[in-house]
């Protein structure tokens, strides 16, 4: 367990609210990483807790599981996006950051601080992570030979600028994602990293752009989403997908992914606009 980063949160934490923390590591019989020590120097908790460098979408599952048999589980993080902030707090998962934004939520005890940002840092290399360089990431995550393709042919694929392609392609190459090999062909390098980065920026920039909107069912498929007629065109994502490749989660949240038109879906799956469980 890195000391220094939690030591770094809890210092934060105690700067932004006055609660003195202390960590104990480890607890291995509970499954968990240690225990926290909150101190408001009237009352003391020990909360089981989580420590991860960063929170990525796919760890939230896990983290929902761990809290069933964790009451008043706690996540340390050194970086929580806001959209993953928004979803621990909708699951009651207890978390804080290096920033100083945390959730806390005991018995009388409730504490939210949200919006702070860590200092920016200046880069030259966002280009490879933005809309337009994400889709184009995508792409050559599933076909590497892609990365060979000449840049007028790429622009044209994507109706984007030559220009645009050459800074996402040195984008890629200065973070260490892509390279020349002996051929003098580029191959990507350090993939699972890249995959990583691509679920955390894909979640926070072009996620977003693609919503259609939140939706309930108004027919039987409200009580059995496995029995929901999709076709070819469509795809579950997120909770759903994660049950049918293990057949143990109970989805909360429905994520579908469609190429299909809003209005011929909503006629199809006699689905209705509002707040719900579907999310398209």
């Amino acid at each position: 367990m890195k000391t220094q980063p939690i030591f770094q949160i809890l210092y934060e934490l105690q700067n932004k609210t006055s609660l003195k923390g202390r960590w104990y590591d480890k607890n291995q019989d509970h499954g968990i990483d240690g225990v926290l020590e909150l101190d408001n120097s009237k009352v003391i908790y020990k909360l089981p807790a989580e420590y991860k460098k960063e929170i990525k979408p796919f760890h939230l599952v896990a983290l929902k599981d761990l809290k069933e048999t964790n009451q008043n589980l706690i996540v340390l993080s050194e970086q929580i996006f806001p959209t993953i902030r928004d979803r621990l707090r909708e699951m009651g998962i207890n978390y804080i950051d290096s920033t100083g934004n945390c959730f806390i939520q005991i018995n009388d005890w409730h504490f939210l601080i949200d919006g702070l940002r860590a200092p920016s840092k200046k880069s030259v290399q966002k280009d490879g992570f933005t809309r337009t360089g994400l889709i184009l990431v995508f792409h050559f995550l599933n076909d590497e030979n892609y990365l060979n393709t000449t840049y007028r042919q790429i622009a044209e694929d994507y109706k984007i600028s030559l220009g645009n392609v050459n800074k996402i392609i040195n984008s890629l190459k200065e973070q260490g994602y892509i390279a020349k090999g002996k051929n003098k062909t580029l191959r990507i390098i350090n993939r699972d990293k890249l995959l990583e980065r691509w679920i955390l920026e894909y979640d926070e920039k072009l996620k977003p752009t693609l919503f259609l909107g939140e939706f309930r069912f108004i027919n039987e498929y409200a009580k059995d989403w496995t029995k929901v007629p999709l076709g070819i065109n469509s795809q579950w994502g997120g909770e759903p997908a994660g049950d049918l490749l293990t057949n143990y989660l109970q989805p909360a949240e429905l994520t579908l992914y469609t190429k299909e038109n809003s209005i011929d879906l909503i006629k199809k799956l006699k689905i209705a606009p509002g707040k719900g469980n579907l999310k398209i």
